[in-house]
Order: structure tokens, then C-alpha cells, then sequence
């Protein structure tokens, strides 16, 4: 689909896919596998901690429908693997 971009990241037998980018109200967080270390954060463009979720199921939609439009930072990690990725909210 054009214009909708997914970033995935796999760590050794778990992939995360994190999409769309650009979005305008949710994100999107999947894996292939449940762990109990899966976790994502939020950042804004000066560092600040938005959101986060220490336990990320297979499927996970983050609502950001509260934020102004702008650059931000996900950070999603299992164990010592992590996927840093920036997105746009429009």
C-alpha cells in the first residue's frame, strides 16, 4: 500500500513489525512470538517518555490520537535486542 511503511526487525527467532509511518491516530506493534520481555517506549523529538508498555502482546495497537502531530521515537525491545525507529504523526 503506498505510503504506509513497516520497519520490522527480527531477534533471533522474534520479529517485530511497527507500521504505518506516516499514521495518523494509531500504531501498530507485532510478533511473532510472546515473550514476557517485549516492551515498547515512546519518545518525543526533545527525549521525553510519551508512553510505554512493559508487556507487549502478538498484537499491540497504541492509540496516539492525543498527541499534536510531529516526529517521534519508538523504541521496542525483547532482551537485549532493540529496533529504534522514528515516525511521523500527522
Amino acid at each position: 500500500m503506498r505510503g504506509l511503511l513497516t520497519e520490522t526487525y527480527d531477534s533471533g527467532g522474534n520479529s517485530f513489525s511497527v507500521y504505518p509511518n506516516p499514521l495518523r491516530g494509531e500504531v501498530y506493534i507485532d510478533q511473532t512470538k510472546h515473550t514476557t520481555t517485549a516492551s515498547y517506549e515512546i519518545f518525543d523529538l526533545e527525549g521525553h517518555l510519551i508512553q510505554q508498555n512493559r508487556r507487549l502482546s502478538i498484537r499491540n495497537t497504541v492509540s496516539l490520537t492525543s498527541l499534536p502531530s510531529g516526529m517521534y521515537t519508538i523504541r521496542v525491545q525483547d532482551g537485549n535486542n532493540i529496533l529504534i525507529k522514528n515516525f511521523l504523526k500527522l
